[in-house]
């Protein structure tokens, strides 16, 4: 599996309405941002994705399970109906089985962020699938229009500007800027939906640009077709087998 592969599959977690007073954006003291966050402790969702880079695109069906703050896993399927790769992610470590070519991978968060010029952590992974401020609200200057509320936050060399609907009270829109590489992703959602009383967007789409002409621009599209909030554990089963070679 090349890193094209890694990265698509990276990519695809990357990238899983109601309506509120305007009123109650904040907390009794203005310091929160009350932004409706889904609460669950297991979830199960099946998606279709689509991977873009100019060159080559790809097209597959995806099926994720998450228990909140702890494992992220994912089923990659084709067309054909065969699974083809499978993902398991903890809080430190990314673990990829290349069902094709008999291959797994493991790495750690540092060493993917080095590898792909971005800051890959469990928690930005788990946010941005569910659609989540990935960095909180501090008191930031709030701008204000028609359609969102909208403010910068920094993280290192890292700046989000964060979009949040004034009608959904979701997260729907963040642009993240690498002040270090110039490099930026967007992340956009739309569609949002009711899962068990929860706000989850259904359309998620990540453009990543780089500034390097080394690396090709990305597109990501995820479509979820269903999402099940599951009150009992779930498994996440993911097993080498002893012919598959490390790469």
């Amino acid at each position: 599996m090349n890193r094209l592969i890694v990265f698509v599959l990276l990519g695809s977690i990357l990238l899983s309405s109601c309506n509120r007073k305007v009123g109650a954006i904040f907390g009794r003291k203005g310091d929160k941002l009350e932004v409706a966050d889904p609460e669950f402790q297991y979830l199960s969702a099946k998606a279709k994705f689509k991977y873009d880079d100019g060159k080559k695109g790809i097209s597959a069906i995806a099926n994720f399970r998450i228990k909140k703050d702890s494992l992220i896993w994912m089923s990659i399927t084709p067309g054909l109906g065969i699974e083809v790769a499978r993902v398991l992610m903890n809080r430190e470590q990314v673990f990829i089985l290349d069902k094709i070519n008999k291959q797994y991978y493991e790495y750690t968060f540092d060493e993917l962020s080095k590898a792909y010029d971005f800051d890959f952590t469990f928690k930005i992974m788990q946010s941005v699938i569910l659609g989540n401020l990935v960095e909180p609200y501090r008191r930031q200057k709030i701008d204000k229009s028609e359609d969102y509320f909208s403010y910068t936050a920094s993280k290192g060399v890292y700046l989000f500007q964060n979009f949040i609907g004034s009608k959904s009270m979701k997260l729907e829109k963040v642009e993240v800027f690498d002040e270090e590489t110039k490099n930026s992703i967007s992340v956009n959602y739309s569609d949002f939906i009711l899962v068990s009383g929860q706000v989850f967007p259904n359309e998620i789409t990540a453009k990543i640009d780089y500034e390097s002409a080394t690396q090709a621009n990305k597109e990501i599209n995820i479509s979820y077709s269903r999402m099940v909030i599951q009150e009992a554990p779930i498994s996440f089963p993911y097993a080498v087998p002893s012919k598959y070679e490390r790469k």
